[in-house]
C-alpha cells in the first residue's frame, strides 16, 4: 500500500477489519494509521471493540488508553483502564499508566502513590522510579526527587531525561556544580539533545561562564531551530558584552514565540540603556499588555515615560505598580519625580514621604 494515500490505506484496512479478515497485527496496523491521521478517537474505539474478544491483551488495553489520552478523552481513558483493572492490576505497567493519567489531571499526590505501587511490584522498573521523580519535582520535594532520579540512573545510567532532571533538581537545591556535571553527562550520553544543551547553557550563563553558555545555547538552537528559549538564552549570554548581537537573538526568540515576554523585556532594557525611551516603552508595553502584573516591566516603563518627559503616563504606570506592591520604595520615589515634572509639588512631596517609609523594595522584581 506504499503508493496509496493515507486515506486510501485506511479504507483498505477498514474493509479488512469489517470483513473479519484482519488479525491482531491488522488491527494494530489500522490503529497506527488512524493515529498518524490524527484520528485517535477512531483508534480508541477500534481497540475497545477488539478488547471485547481479547480482554487479556494488555498491549491493546494500554494502547486504547493512550489513544483516549491523545484525543483528550480522559474520562474514557479512566473508564477503559478501570474496566480491565481486575485482569491487569498485578502488572507494574498498569499502575504507571494510571499514574500518567492522574498526572494529566493534575493529581500529583495520587499519581505518586501509583508509581510507588508500581515500584513495589517491579523494583527494577526504571520508569516507575523516573515518574516518581517527575511528580516529586512538581510537588517541589526536590531532595526526594533527586533520590528517585538517582535510583533511576542506577537502573539505566544513560537515561537522558533523568540526567537532565537531576541537573534541574540540583540547580533548585543550589548545587550548581553538580547540576552542570549532570547536564554534561546528559550531553555525553546524547550529544544531539537540544534540551541538555539548553539547560547547560542557561546555567553556565547564570554562573558567569558566558563563552561556554553561548556555545551551548547556539548548539541547542542549531538542534532545535524552533526553540525560542535557546535564542533568548543566547541573547542573555551576549547581553553585557555585545548588546547589538544580543538584540538579534532576542528578536529571533520573539519571532519563534510571540509570547516570549522575557525577550520583549530584554529588548526594552537594551533600548533603555541606550536612552531610546520611546522604543523601550514600546517593548515594555508588549510585556504588560500580556501580563499586567509584571512589576519589573511596569517599573522600567514608568521610568522611561518619566525620562521622555511624559509624566502623565509615568504617573499612571507607577500608580498601577503600587496597586500591586504598595511597599515599593523606588516606585514611590519615581512617582514623586513624575509629579514634580507635572508641577504637582504637593503630590510629589507625599510620594517622597511614602518612599522614605516604604523600606527597600525595588522595582526590579518580577521582570
Amino acid at each position: 500500500m506504499t503508493d496509496q494515500s493515507p486515506q486510501e490505506s485506511i479504507a483498505v484496512l477498514e474493509r479488512r477489519v469489517a470483513e473479519g479478515r484482519a488479525d491482531r497485527e491488522g488491527i494494530f496496523e489500522l490503529v497506527g494509521a488512524y493515529r498518524e491521521a490524527t484520528r485517535a478517537t477512531d483508534a480508541a474505539e477500534l481497540l475497545e471493540r477488539y478488547l471485547q474478544d481479547s480482554s487479556s491483551d494488555w498491549e491493546a488495553c494500554r494502547l486504547c488508553v493512550e489513544c483516549h489520552r491523545e484525543a483528550d478523552r480522559m474520562e474514557d481513558a479512566v473508564r477503559v483502564l478501570n474496566r480491565w483493572a481486575s485482569r491487569f492490576r498485578d502488572r507494574a505497567q498498569f499502575w504507571t499508566l494510571r499514574g500518567l493519567m492522574l498526572e494529566d489531571m493534575g493529581d500529583w499526590s495520587s499519581a505518586l502513590s501509583e508509581y510507588l505501587l508500581a515500584a513495589r511490584i517491579a523494583p527494577h522498573m526504571a520508569e516507575a522510579h523516573y515518574r516518581q521523580g517527575v511528580v516529586l519535582m512538581h510537588l517541589e520535594r526536590h531532595e526526594e526527587a533527586l533520590e528517585a532520579f538517582t535510583h533511576t540512573l542506577k537502573l539505566r545510567p544513560r537515561l537522558v531525561p533523568a540526567l537532565i532532571n537531576v541537573g534541574l533538581v540540583c540547580e533548585a537545591l543550589g548545587e550548581q556544580a553538580q547540576a552542570i556535571q549532570s547536564f554534561e553527562r546528559a550531553i555525553e550520553a546524547a550529544p544531539d539533545s537540544a534540551e541538555a544543551h539548553l539547560n547547560l547553557g542557561a546555567l553556565l550563563g547564570e554562573t558567569g561562564q558566558l563563552d561556554a553558555a553561548l556555545e551551548h545555547c547556539q548548539k541547542a538552537l542549531a538542534l532545535d531551530p524552533q526553540s525560542s528559549q535557546a535564542a533568548h538564552n543566547a541573547g542573555l549570554a551576549l547581553l553585557e558584552r555585545d548588546p547589538d548581537r544580543a538584540v538579534r537573538f532576542f528578536r529571533q526568540a520573539i519571532a519563534l514565540d510571540g509570547e516570549n515576554l522575557d525577550a520583549y523585556h530584554q529588548l526594552g532594557a537594551i533600548a533603555q540603556r541606550k536612552g531610546m525611551w520611546e522604543g523601550a516603552v514600546g517593548f515594555f508595553r508588549q510585556v504588560v499588555e500580556r501580563d499586567p502584573d509584571r512589576t519589573g516591566s511596569l517599573f522600567a516603563m514608568g521610568v522611561c515615560y518619566s525620562k521622555a518627559d511624559r509624566p502623565e503616563e509615568a504617573i499612571k504606570v507607577f500608580r498601577r505598580l503600587l496597586e500591586i506592591n504598595p511597599g515599593n520604595a523606588d516606585a514611590w520615589f519615581y512617582l514623586g519625580l513624575s509629579y514634580d515634572k507635572k508641577g504637582d509639588s504637593r503630590s510629589a512631596r507625599e510620594a517622597y514621604q511614602k518612599a522614605d517609609t516604604s523600606g527597600t523594595d525595588s522595582g526590579q522584581e518580577n521582570t
